[in-house]
């Protein structure tokens, strides 16, 4: 999670996704840390757990936030209290938000310098499975962004949006002016957890997410001994991720299910619209996905799903393998 290409300081909504809380509370350090390289005031609204950790980080790496809050250079709210604040017969209520956080970044800005912000109250809602408040209270940061400059980072678990519906995913994404997310491809892919016969990993549309996907198919394939087809496997949902971000725009769901001696690999995306075979001439570098997936697989096609549909190609598994499944 980097400040999400935004400038320095000026307006700008970035949101984060993360993988783990250490990569999250690494992001988050880093991010008031960079701040206060640049002479701004920093606005955290998170957990106790979260806070505390943070701070932690910061004075293992030279920062004195206790300073820096006396210098009037860091405000600290709880997430859990805030929101409590803001909710009105279970709902989030606009003008308690504007007059609460207006209050906060005119204090924040009271000394002339820029002001940069991190929110974890969205993520909160997310997690209770208040998609559609957590959407509201998003909206709400775009209309303060509107009156207030400051730039905005806002953090969801990526745990909790491997079960989510794409549409809402993609109706994050689509709220914010940047895409951001922690770790490596492979510690993003990590598939430690991969059991049963299916699993499946929500990315976002950003150019990092189809290696990560990658790696994320390939450690469940070795994690259910099926090395065999791992390199197939990665190709395929390389080209369906590909597919996915380019043609559709979209977050996307991968997908690893075994079942009957057979394996498949699928994308989920959030839109209806159809995969086209395109004609790639001789000197083209791109425009042979689905030429690619049809070579590889034994078969392969597109079903719709609620809000999207998803592509998937099926491979075979060997005698030995197949009894495992």
């Amino acid at each position: 999670m980097s400040h999400g290409g935004m400038a320095a300081s000026g307006s700008g909504h970035a949101v984060g996704f993360y993988a783990l809380d250490s990569e999250g509370i690494d992001a988050v350090a880093r991010f008031v840390a960079s701040g206060w390289d640049l002479d701004e005031c920093v606005v955290l609204v998170c957990t106790r757990a979260h806070r505390t950790a943070v701070g932690d980080l910061l004075v293992s790496r030279g920062y004195d936030p206790v300073a820096r809050a006396g210098a009037g250079r860091y405000l600290v709210l709880d997430a859990h209290e805030t929101l409590r604040q803001l909710i009105v017969e279970g709902r989030i209520d606009s003008e308690h938000f504007m007059r609460r956080v207006g209050e906060v970044l005119t204090k924040a800005s009271a000394a002339g310098r820029p002001v940069r912000a991190f929110g974890e109250m969205v993520a909160l809602l997310w997690a209770d499975d208040q998609v559609d408040a957590a959407i509201d209270l998003e909206l709400l940061w775009n209309e303060i962004l509107s009156e207030h400059d400051f730039s905005l980072l806002c953090a969801y678990p990526t745990g909790a949006l491997d079960h989510a519906e794409l549409v809402d995913v993609r109706r994050v994404c689509e709220l914010h002016t940047d895409l951001a997310s922690t770790g490596s491809p492979e510690t993003t892919g990590n598939a430690a957890s991969a059991g049963g016969h299916a699993c499946s990993r929500v990315y976002l549309p950003t150019p990092e997410s189809v290696p990560a996907a990658r790696h994320f198919v390939v450690d469940v394939l070795r994690s259910w001994g099926h090395d065999e087809v791992s390199a197939d496997a990665a190709l395929i949902v390389s080209e369906l991720a590909t597919n996915a971000l380019h043609h559709a725009a979209s977050p996307f769901r991968a997908v690893v299910d075994r079942r009957r001696g057979r394996l498949r690999i699928g994308v989920e995306d959030a839109t209806r619209i159809p995969l086209e075979r395109r004609q790639a001439s001789g000197d083209d570098i791109s425009g042979r996905g689905v030429t690619i997936v049809e070579a590889l697989s034994r078969r392969w096609g597109y079903s719709p799903v609620p809000g999207g549909k998803v592509v998937w190609a099926e491979l075979s598994l060997g005698p030995n393998q197949s009894r495992a499944c």
